[in-house]
């Protein structure tokens, strides 16, 4: 389709990546199919690269994802990312790949309704109906991992620790996260979710009732310069609710609301692309403004250091190396640009 790829990736991997793609379909809510990425710690291969589609005809290459390579053998944490409003479900592989090469297995499924596609053609939910399909979502996807209806091949399946399962979500996927972890509109809190982790969380719609319901520990992201998602509003609240045990917040100084996601990639793609219509390159150039570059820092670096506050955070919170994570914390918060606090 394009010879594009995403270059190198934010981090050196630890671990080789594999990707596959699946399909679910909602026992209870039968006509809704869920697309569903997946990436995790695989072995070395002669596996293609994974590509990526954006958008019809327009496609690029992994970073570091091989497709369907073999997964790697033991037991790793369960991280689903919901993404935001108007994204995808590969609106994310850049960070995905890198958790993925540290030591999880990331899921990352399209939330119909609130897809890219479903805004450009004028099919997008209301607010009440995304947010209740959203914690359905959630559910459906771990009920299918969790009780042997896994469309996955054995050795991913085998390759995920059901006792580790922590939900994250960028922008309006801070609600998938945070309210399938506390109980939403009648469904109770997912028993099995260990902690949550939120980047530039679009969090004004939640009640302080739910925000106080969240008693995992959680990890907020923020991004100072933030327009949609502003910190005084959608960051500061959670932060003062959320009932979980550790709680941090990592603020990033001079960072957008698309600083966790591959907007900035795919702007950069777009001056590749010759026939891409202006109103798309105008599109992707504008929504990745502020979130291209921050506090002197590129994209990628600005993506590193939310990986490394992110493992940081696993590492404590799932018991998985305390003092590692702890050491990071405290380098993490003695970099220029990036204030963390703890609780």
């Amino acid at each position: 389709m394009t010879d594009l790829t995403a270059g190198r990736p934010i981090e050196k991997p630890q671990h080789p990546v594999g990707h596959r793609s699946v399909s679910l379909v909602d026992s209870a809510r039968p006509d809704r199919r869920l697309g569903v990425e997946v990436w995790y710690p695989a072995v070395d291969c002669a596996a293609l690269r994974t590509v990526y589609e954006v958008l019809p005809g327009v496609a690029f290459s992994a970073a570091t994802a091989q497709q369907s390579a073999p997964a790697r053998s033991g037991r790793f944490p369960v991280v689903l990312f919901s993404h935001g409003r108007t994204g995808m479900r590969i609106s994310y592989s850049m960070v995905c790949e890198a958790l993925a090469a540290r030591g999880a297995v990331v899921f990352a499924p399209d939330h119909p309704g609130d897809a890219l596609m479903d805004w450009m053609l004028g099919q997008h939910t209301d607010d009440r109906t995304n947010e209740v399909n959203r914690v359905a979502d959630a559910h459906c996807l771990l009920s299918a991992l969790l009780t042997g209806n896994s469309p996955l091949p054995t050795d991913v399946n085998e390759a995920m620790d059901p006792d580790r399962i922590v939900l994250a979500g960028h922008s309006y996927g801070a609600f998938t996260a945070l309210a399938t972890a506390a109980g939403s509109r009648g469904v109770e809190a997912h028993e099995l979710v260990r902690a949550v982790m939120v980047f530039q969380g679009y969090t004004r719609m939640m009640s302080d009732a739910l925000l106080g319901r969240v008693r995992v520990p959680s990890l907020l992201v923020v991004s100072e310069q933030d327009l949609v998602a502003l910190p005084a509003i959608d960051a500061d609240r959670p932060w003062s609710l959320l009932q979980g045990t550790p709680v941090w917040r990592v603020d990033l100084a001079g960072g957008g609301h698309q600083a966790i996601s591959d907007i900035a990639l795919y702007a950069e793609l777009a001056q590749h692309v010759p026939d891409l219509p202006d109103i798309v390159r105008e599109y992707l150039v504008a929504t990745a403004a502020g979130s291209e570059t921050a506090a002197g820092r590129g994209w990628r670096e600005l993506m590193q250091l939310q990986v490394r506050a992110a493992w940081a955070f696993l590492q404590v919170a799932l018991d998985m190396d305390h003092q590692a994570g702890e050491a990071e914390a405290v380098r993490l918060a003695a970099t220029d640009g990036v204030t963390v606090r703890r609780r």
